[in-house]
């Protein structure tokens, strides 16, 4: 799938970069990040979650489409007060995260062959 293709005008891209704690398996990190799509579907403005992991870098990124910039604002501020991913983040190693909300400016989309 390419992004650029499910961007639409207005949409707001929450990106997440960050690793999980030493001592923390990989089984557990799968069901931790897993576990997070229960809390941000509950979100209004919510449209879509990927989440990718680089064996490489043992980092995630975590990819989250909103509806747009104030929901995906107030989402952030709620996820932070949820019981259910204060599990998740308490697993993770907040000293290598970066989070950022864009919005797309451009890009590029093969055509169809």
């Amino acid at each position: 799938m390419l992004f650029a293709n499910v961007a639409i005008s207005g949409d707001v891209f929450e990106i997440v970069s960050t690793k999980f704690k030493e001592g923390i398996s990989m089984d557990e990190q799968k069901r931790a990040m897993a576990n997070l799509n229960e809390v941000v579907k509950q979100f209004e403005g919510f449209k879509s979650r990927d989440y990718f992991y680089s064996a490489d870098s043992g980092r995630w990124v975590d990819f989250v489409v909103w509806s747009d910039h104030e929901l995906a604002l107030k989402a952030s501020e709620s996820a932070m007060r949820d019981p259910k991913a204060g599990e998740v983040f308490k697993l993770m190693d907040d000293s290598s995260s970066i989070f950022s909300h864009y919005e797309r400016v451009g890009g590029i989309t093969l055509p169809n062959k």
